[in-house]
């Protein structure tokens, strides 16, 4: 589907943007979106450097030629935004039919715009378009998306190697979570975190719990039973993401 231009298509005083505050809708309008879909259903997890770039799919439903759509997605109140992603492209639309298009966008968190680790959580979809009768629409609060701050386990050490069997092995590692107020990654003490480990020719299961220690440091003492590797499991919650370390090999004599 090929949209005409939106600036040939309404004047100034009806143009939307991406940044601005969300547009009143007025009742009973003939433009109206459906099947919405983030990140294939994922959570959207960002780091503190590169930008978080992603895609939106949503459909519009049309009675007049659509000549301009774009999504944004926001944290905070539909009337008061705390953040937002900017737009890497424009939407590619194709017809379904005569009144439906279905939109693809390409979007962009960038964690250098982002200020406060409070705005981990919940996002939301702004949808805007704009028809060739000039009707305008701009519905926010659509699709509830997990927006997570990105999180790092340093690699596993365990140890001495090699360990005789019965006596103690130790391991350590580390903990951090992308930190929006610094833009770095940040450890953090009182976190849980599972040690697992997995015997040769087996799977990963967990032996114990660690709550995570100043700075995020893991410390933690084991018997050594069996040949096989140790590594840090964090799971994450609503607005941190998980993350798993990698395993570290040990020999039991």
């Amino acid at each position: 589907m090929r949209m005409r231009s939106f600036v040939g298509a309404v004047c100034g005083a009806l143009a939307l943007s991406a940044f601005a505050a969300p547009a009143a809708q007025a009742e009973e309008n003939p433009i109206t979106f459906s099947s919405i879909a983030i990140n294939s259903g994922r959570p959207l997890v960002v780091g503190t450097g590169t930008p978080r770039a992603f895609r939106v799919h949503y459909s519009v439903h049309h009675g007049h030629e659509l000549y301009f759509t774009q999504a944004t997605l926001y944290a905070g109140g539909f009337d008061s935004w705390s953040a937002s992603t900017s737009p890497v492209a424009q939407p590619s639309c194709r017809d379904l039919s005569a009144t439906v298009a279905r939109c693809e966008q390409t979007l962009a968190i960038d964690p250098k715009t982002l200020t406060d680790n409070g705005v981990a959580g919940t996002w939301h979809v702004y949808l805007q378009a704009v028809d060739s009768e000039h009707n305008v629409v701009g519905k926010g609060g659509l699709y509830p998306t997990a927006v997570k701050r990105a999180s790092t386990l340093a690699h596993t050490a365990a140890g001495p190697e090699p360990v005789v069997k019965g006596e103690t092995l130790t391991v350590t590692g580390k903990l951090a979570h992308a930190d929006w107020h610094t833009h770095t990654y940040v450890g953090r003490s009182g976190r849980t975190v599972e040690l697992q480990f997995r015997p040769v020719g087996g799977s990963y299961r967990t032996v114990k719990t660690v709550q995570t220690g100043s700075g995020g440091a893991l410390r933690t003492t084991v018997t050594a039973s069996a040949d096989g590797s140790w590594r840090w499991l964090h799971k994450g919650d609503s607005t941190v993401n998980g993350a798993v370390a990698v395993g570290d090999a040990v020999d039991v004599k």
